[in-house]
């Protein structure tokens, strides 16, 4: 067991329950963080990731808003790329627990509304299979 990777999980917290992404999604779930700084971490568990025609990539970003409908004032606050690694890396993703430092501010602007938005690019057929939530530093 990582001893870096445990954290307290908060359900008001969660922003994806595990399931298949194939294709690029927005995730409907929405959390709010209320009105002040969030410092904290994106956990992300892979449970499934394919790579086996070489080029499959999962960018999985933390998208940020002003406005709790997500419609305008979007934000990328933090991302981690996952599948087949380009260069300089060589280490394709395998499954696992995955953690991304975040916080919710950029250039002095609080985005309250969070969710997860995943571009998919490359020959995919079965995707990647992750659950996500944010946990408090």
């Amino acid at each position: 067991m990582n001893p870096y990777g445990n954290f307290t999980y908060d359900d008001a917290l969660s922003l994806k329950d595990a399931g298949l992404v194939a294709t690029t999604t927005t995730e409907s779930t929405i959390v709010d963080l209320g009105e002040g700084l969030f410092d904290g971490y994106l956990v992300l568990e892979v449970t499934a990731v394919e790579v086996a025609t070489g080029d499959e990539i999962y960018d999985v970003c933390l998208e940020g808003s002003t406005v709790s409908g997500m419609a305008s004032g979007s934000v990328c606050l933090s991302r981690i790329k996952l599948g087949n690694a380009p260069a300089p890396a060589d280490a394709d993703t395998d499954v696992g627990r995955f953690v991304v430092p975040v916080r919710n501010e950029q250039n002095g602007t609080l985005y309250r509304y969070v969710r997860i938005y995943t571009a998919v690019a490359g020959t995919v057929a079965t995707g990647i299979n992750f659950s996500a939530f944010l946990a408090k530093d």
